[in-house]
């Protein structure tokens, strides 16, 4: 049976079913041992840190982004690299939705007009969502849950990604767009795609200054995609008419003077944090593990 080493806390249910198939006798804390790796978010596992495990061939990602992994070590080594694709995408598409409503309707602001005692002055009127042309940059599981739920409640819907076949957008029912022209038409922008060297960035001052319409701006994929520093001016010149993040380049996050805007809506990366998301997450590192350390066996 192969070894495993689980790096970061796993909820109370996976050692509880680890426990109940009596596998608990094939983890390990030593390094030199360890064939099957368990992470989350916050290892980073680098060059460096493949070096202390001379053994792995399996590395697990709890969770759904595999930016904090250095893929190319990976296969130069030939570890296998899993995550746990389903686990989150509900929940944070869920997320998304909800900034989404939160900010055309302006919940924040209006709040802040009640307990100042204003009532309703100096706030312009509220949107509908078929006043939305919403740009969706990454047509994946979350990604796509965002669009059609959009479509359905009436706002226009076009998709970026690079990744997808003709047959795959004709079957999502999405059309799709290069993120230049989407730019040009979208009034809310909203980022579902994996971070690399390719996103990073994404959205600079530069991306900025093609934009022909002020847009809602949300991002609950990764921080480092939109470049902070685009934030203040891009509210401030309100080009950006709201923003909306449960993400950032750094966490836990230094808070920014932009963040004190009442068009934005700031959340510290809870959009998986949900009861049933855990579950899920743990039934798929329990399902790959079955599959890699235990030849099968088992039940859960």
């Amino acid at each position: 049976m192969m070894k495993t080493l689980v790096l970061e806390d796993m909820p109370n249910l996976f050692w509880q079913k680890v426990n109940e198939n009596n596998w608990l006798g094939h983890f390990t804390k030593d390094n030199s041992i360890a064939e099957i790796v368990i992470i989350r978010t916050k290892t980073q596992f680098n060059k460096k840190l493949f070096i202390k495990y001379p053994n792995l061939k399996v590395i697990i990602r709890a969770g759904t982004g595999m930016d904090n992994i250095d893929m190319k070590e990976a296969k130069r080594r030939d570890i296998t690299v899993l995550n746990t694709p389903e686990a989150n995408a509900l929940s944070a598409y869920e997320h998304t939705i909800s900034f989404i409503l939160a900010l055309i309707k302006q919940h924040q602001k209006w709040k802040s007009n009640i307990l100042s005692n204003n009532w309703k002055s100096g706030i312009s009127k509220n949107w509908e969502i078929s006043d939305l042309k919403i740009l969706v940059i990454g047509v994946g599981r979350v990604g796509t849950r965002v669009a059609k739920t959009m479509q359905i409640l009436g706002a226009e819907v076009l998709g970026v990604d690079p990744y997808l076949t003709n047959r795959e957008w004709k079957e999502k029912k999405i059309e799709k767009i290069t993120y230049q022209n989407g730019l040009k038409w979208c009034n809310l922008l909203t980022f579902h795609c994996p971070l690399n060297n390719e996103t990073t960035d994404y959205f600079d001052l530069g991306t900025l200054d093609k934009l022909e319409n002020p847009i809602w701006l949300i991002n609950t994929a990764r921080g480092k995609i939109i470049n902070e520093k685009l934030l203040p001016k891009g509210l401030q010149d309100k080009m950006i008419l709201g923003f909306g993040t449960d993400v950032f380049k750094e966490e836990p996050w230094k808070v920014k003077n932009y963040a004190k805007f009442k068009n934005v809506l700031v959340t510290p990366h809870v959009g998986a944090f949900t009861k049933k998301a855990k579950k899920r997450m743990t039934f798929e590192v329990l399902k790959v593990l079955r599959h890699f350390a235990f030849n099968g066996k088992g039940d859960f």
